[in-house]
């Protein structure tokens, strides 16, 4: 993802409107790219600081970002272990399949 994308996907970050590939590689290019990462962190503010000043006396957006890219890495590193396990499920799948051909020309 470059900076223009990342930065028109801000917003859908702030909002948990990215999923799987598109928050990987979002996540991956602030996490590079200190430009970006200044972009989402004044966005993030102005946006929560606005609807936490309408219901909330005190805040710690700063905090909160830094909770909201902590769950957005771990959303990451979840899928990664899902497409691990699928993987490894569809290769036992593989390995079954051969052996069951292999049994069928043998008899």
């Amino acid at each position: 993802m470059d900076c223009k994308e990342t930065r028109k996907n801000i917003y859908k970050f702030i909002e948990d409107g990215l999923d799987g590939k598109e928050l990987q590689s979002f996540m991956k290019h602030v996490s590079e790219c200190e430009e970006c990462m200044e972009e989402l962190a004044i966005q993030y503010l102005v946006t929560e600081g606005m609807q936490h000043l309408e219901t909330e006396s005190a805040f710690d957006l700063q905090s909160q970002l830094e909770k909201k890219m902590e769950g957005a890495r771990k959303k990451i590193r979840a899928r990664k272990r899902v497409i691990w396990f699928m993987y490894f499920i569809e290769t036992l799948a593989i390995l079954a399949v051969i052996l069951l051909t292999i049994l069928v020309i043998i008899k």
